[in-house]
């Protein structure tokens, strides 16, 4: 049955939502000792586990589904109709240039920068800080874009609706979304479940995963560029020893 659960379905339903206390007690607080310390290199071997992992794990769920011969439209990733598809990704692209168009607009602003600067504070250990580190987060902003969505809207909304329905399904996958950045603060949870709900709420009119791995790319990537030049402001009117 395409609509049962199965024991790996569990599993990473488990692994889902042990992932979050994981990097909140152990991983993020081990990782900023490092970044502390000077360690050389940390925050490159970060970015790297992160694609690793997401794309392991993503991979894993497409050889399930395969060897289980279960319709990609539970994942959202089958076919939707022209009319649903294309409102859904003519709103992501409206929404990816509104992201560009503001990002150019902070950059260019150093007031604007000055507001942003404290928004970003408690994830600045994360965000690139060199050339070198912005290019590899680039490529984790659309990591992230494609398996975090095809595991939290295309796995969880499935894996919930199966017992609880659509409706509440796209409510507890946001709220498993959110619980996801735990490691940044309960604020950063709040605003996570948030977008996740947007995600989730876009995914099913829509009919397809693509609108929002779109859109979620596109934000991760325009506060990696964002942050950047931030820090890399900070870096230049830091006094030298």
């Amino acid at each position: 049955m395409t609509g049962a659960h199965r024991i790996f379905d569990n599993l990473l339903f488990a692994l889902l939502l042990a992932i979050p206390f994981i990097e909140w007690r152990w991983v993020w607080p081990r990782f900023l000792a490092r970044v502390a310390s000077g360690e050389p290199n940390v925050r490159m071997r970060f970015y790297r586990a992160i694609l690793v992992g997401q794309w392991l794990i993503a991979l894993a769920l497409i050889a399930w589904w395969v060897s289980r011969e279960r319709p990609w439209a539970l994942l959202l990733l089958g076919p939707s109709t022209p009319l649903r598809l294309g409102i859904g990704l003519a709103l992501a692209l409206a929404i990816s240039a509104f992201l560009y168009w503001q990002r150019v607009q902070i950059l260019k602003r150093e007031d604007a920068l000055a507001k942003v600067r404290p928004q970003l504070e408690s994830a600045a250990p994360l965000l690139p800080h060199n050339d070198c580190e912005m290019r590899r987060f680039r490529v984790v902003s659309v990591t992230a874009g494609v398996c975090e969505e095809l595991l939290f809207r295309g796995f969880l909304i499935w894996y919930f609706a199966v017992w609880t329905g659509p409706i509440a399904a796209i409510v507890l996958s946001s709220i498993v979304f959110g619980l996801g950045h735990l490691y940044l603060g309960p604020i950063h949870v709040l605003k996570t479940a948030a977008a996740g709900l947007f995600f989730a709420c876009l995914v099913v009119a829509s009919g397809s995963l693509w609108p929002a791995i779109l859109i979620h790319a596109s934000m991760d990537w325009n506060s990696g560029e964002i942050g950047f030049r931030i820090l890399s402001a900070s870096a230049a009117d830091a006094p030298s020893a």
